[in-house]
């Protein structure tokens, strides 16, 4: 009850308040800003950064069809003439055989003998020099009555030269000098100048074999009264005479090896005479240094008068030293 006795007067309250606060006045308006133009905007290009992006391999390029490459000449060979094997291995210094024998008697008769010999070439590709010797020299001893006489029975020497000069792959040319002596025929001197042209017919490892010919002035001196040549007592005979030679080298094995040397002179002129020489001989290798040699020598004459023979043949054995091998 007594509530609501209350309400009329909180109503009443209420409205006196109502009328003592006013609602407060509304705020002013904001005063509009002012509007500017609108600034220019600068527009950049956007700069792109290149990213690395792995190359592809590149397609290989169709072949090039073939075209025939041009022709050109080949420079001519050169020349070079051929040597044997051997011979190239001694191509720049001396090389050849020193041979030596002596034999000794006793008893009926005494005496000895003595050969010397020589043989040797120094060789290049394009030519070649030769040098030979021959040494022999015979003495004999004998007692009659208690009167001993010593005496030279044979002496002989030869020394000569030979210069080749090769042509082509199988000639060559040749120039050579010749001197002898031989006590026997009373000869004091021969000289003997050659020249002429020669073939290689074999030119192999083992086998040498050479040709050749051509032609020789001749010229002797002779000892004493002379002797008698060609029909008259001559001190000194001088000629010509044509040349025809051969000469081989074979290894018939090994450590075996056979040298020949024919040479043939008939003279120019019908009357002259004709001359022939051999030289044969067979090395036996003992090392690498000496051989055991069989020799074989041979000398003809058509001019020599009696008492002296027309023919001298020896037949020669010793030991060999090689050397420049």
């Amino acid at each position: 009850m007594n509530h609501f006795l209350w309400l009329p007067l909180l109503l009443a309250g209420s409205t006196v308040l109502a009328q003592d606060n006013p609602p407060p006045a509304a705020a002013p308006s904001p005063e509009p800003l002012p509007i500017s133009e609108p600034a220019a905007v600068t527009l950049t290009t956007p700069v792109v950064m290149p990213v690395a992006v792995p190359e592809a391999a590149p397609e290989p390029a169709p072949p090039a069809p073939a075209t025939e490459a041009p022709t050109v000449p080949a420079p001519p060979p050169q020349r070079v003439p051929p040597v044997a094997p051997l011979q190239l291995e001694t191509a720049g210094r001396w090389a050849g055989d020193f041979n030596a024998g002596f034999s000794l008697s006793a008893g009926n008769t005494d005496g000895h003998s003595l050969n010397f010999s020589l043989d040797s070439t120094y060789t290049r590709p394009e030519d070649k020099l030769s040098l030979f010797a021959h040494y022999l020299e015979r003495r004999t001893r004998s007692e009659t009555n208690g009167v001993v006489t010593t005496g030279i029975t044979d002496l002989q020497w030869r020394l000569g030269s030979r210069y080749d000069r090769n042509l082509s792959e199988t000639e060559f040319g040749f120039v050579g000098a010749e001197f002898s002596h031989d006590r026997v025929l009373d000869l004091n001197l021969r000289s003997v100048l050659s020249t002429g042209l020669g073939w290689h017919l074999v030119k192999e490892r083992d086998d040498l074999w050479d040709v050749y010919a051509g032609l020789s002035w001749r010229e002797d001196y002779y000892a004493g009264d002379g002797v008698e040549v060609d029909g008259a007592v001559r001190q000194r005979y001088s000629t010509g005479e044509m040349l025809f030679g051969e000469e081989s080298t074979h290894e018939l094995a090994r450590g075996t090896r056979f040298k020949q040397k024919f040479v043939l002179y008939p003279g120019l002129l019908v009357g002259k005479g004709t001359r022939a020489m051999l030289d044969a001989g067979l090395l036996v290798d003992i090392n690498q240094t000496l051989s055991l040699s069989v020799k074989l020598q041979g000398r003809y004459d058509s001019l020599a008068q009696a008492p002296a023979e027309k023919y001298d043949l020896y037949l020669i054995t010793g030991l060999s030293v090689k050397f420049g091998r």
